[in-house]
């Protein structure tokens, strides 16, 4: 699916080049200057064959260079939020959960995860990576689906335990997913099946009783949304009562253990998990606890959508 071109987020300079084997969708939704109807595979073979082997070392080095500035500036986010120590930070919780995915014992093309999340996504998609096909999910990719990150670690723990298509190296394994209280309040019920059929899935909640609406609606309080549960639940009790393992984490240097016991619940019993991470609104506004809510990178993994 394209986007439209209100919602691309490149410049308008850009020549649109679009492989599909669809004929009929190429064009649809954005102008496309070179159409070709082909297997992408294929058709990317066949371009790499006729253009020459080109160094770029200019250009890799700016990338590079681009790459440690964004890298520090995540690590100053960590350092900030783990500072705040009484809930937990998004930005705690992405970076540990980078950490311990790839530079612990775990190899770093091992686990799959499922991104989800409002907040918490626009944190932790700047630190997930990517070492094989497969490997991360990203749910609201363009479309927008607001709640079924706990559906989603459904199907990728389940796929991953049959070791269907590019999961079959790594079948039986554990996954992770993220989510935030909108969406483990949403799906959380998807959690029995995961439960019933042993599926070993981590399901990091960020429950900042925010439900992804507080800071419009805080900005006329009149107006705040009744759709608001009550805050500080305890997700990981509803967990346990559905067959699975809860953890409840209220401070930031507590995340890194309760996932790592989690992750272990998950490889030894097949049970899957919800480590319930107390955040709270005012963590999305920059003025109190900066850097607050983070925009979009681009239109890519660390986006929301578009």
């Amino acid at each position: 699916c394209m986007p439209t071109v209100g919602e691309s987020a490149f410049g308008p300079d850009p020549k649109y080049l679009r492989i599909d084997l669809a004929a009929e969708d190429i064009g649809r939704n954005l102008p496309i200057d070179l159409g070709i109807v082909s297997c992408e595979k294929a058709a990317l073979e066949a371009l790499a064959d006729a253009i020459p082997r080109l160094t770029h070392a200019p250009w890799l080095a700016e990338v590079a260079a681009a790459r440690k500035k964004f890298d520090d500036q995540n690590l100053a986010y960590y350092k900030t939020g783990f500072g705040y120590g009484d809930a937990v930070h998004p930005a705690v919780i992405a970076h540990e959960l980078a950490d311990f995915l790839y530079n612990g014992k775990i190899p770093r093309e091992q686990t799959s995860i499922v991104s989800g999340g409002y907040g918490l996504a626009r944190y932790v998609r700047r630190e997930l990576r990517g070492y094989r096909p497969g490997q991360i999910m990203n749910g609201a990719y363009q479309y927008g689906a607001i709640g079924p990150d706990v559906g989603y670690a459904l199907g990728v723990a389940a796929g991953v335990q049959l070791g269907a298509g590019v999961q079959k190296a790594y079948q039986g394994h554990p996954i992770t997913a993220t989510t935030g209280d909108a969406g483990v309040g949403i799906s959380i019920m998807e959690l029995e099946t995961i439960a019933k059929y042993r599926l070993p899935a981590v399901i990091i909640v960020y429950n900042n009783n925010a439900w992804g609406t507080w800071t419009q609606a805080s900005r006329t309080p009149l107006a705040l949304p009744l759709h608001l549960f009550q805050e500080n639940l305890r997700y990981d009790k509803v967990a346990e009562a559905l067959g699975a393992h809860g953890e409840y984490v209220t401070k930031p240097g507590e995340f890194r253990p309760a996932l790592e016991r989690a992750y272990a619940v998950a490889l030894k019993d097949g049970k899957p998990s919800i480590v319930n991470c107390q955040g709270k609104k005012e963590f999305h506004d920059q003025s109190q606890y900066p850097p607050g809510f983070l925009g979009k990178i681009e239109p890519g993994v660390m986006s929301y959508y578009h």
